[in-house]
């Protein structure tokens, strides 16, 4: 059996410039690299997710919905703490709190 740590992986800082920090923007343009192994957040091969092609439609049609029919901000107006806490999952240590408020054309599209 092969255990693979895909975090170690994708925190080397041999390979990313300032692995530790949260930089989104350094994967974009990296949608063509998944059989170069850049990034693997579904695994690869026979024990990849069966359900890498539904998550990929689906994520970006729900987070398109809820970013388009809700207005949102945050309560406080301190930063955001990026910290991490314990766990498996790398929950964030404090929660982030946001408002949210439904535009009209939320109403109008969830309403049929």
């Amino acid at each position: 059996m092969l255990l693979v740590n895909l975090w170690a992986i994708q925190n080397d800082p041999k390979i990313w410039d300032d692995s530790r920090k949260f930089k989104p923007e350094r994967f974009e343009g990296l949608e063509a690299t998944r059989d170069g192994f850049k990034l693997m957040p579904f695994g690869s091969g026979r024990r990849g997710c069966p359900g890498e092609g539904l998550a990929v439609r689906m994520v970006g049609l729900g987070l398109g919905s809820v970013i388009q029919c809700f207005d949102w901000e945050r309560v406080g107006k301190e930063l955001v703490d990026m910290a991490e806490g314990t766990g498996l999952t790398m929950p964030k240590a404090q929660p982030l709190i946001a408002k949210c408020t439904p535009r009209p054309v939320g109403a109008k599209l969830f309403s049929v």
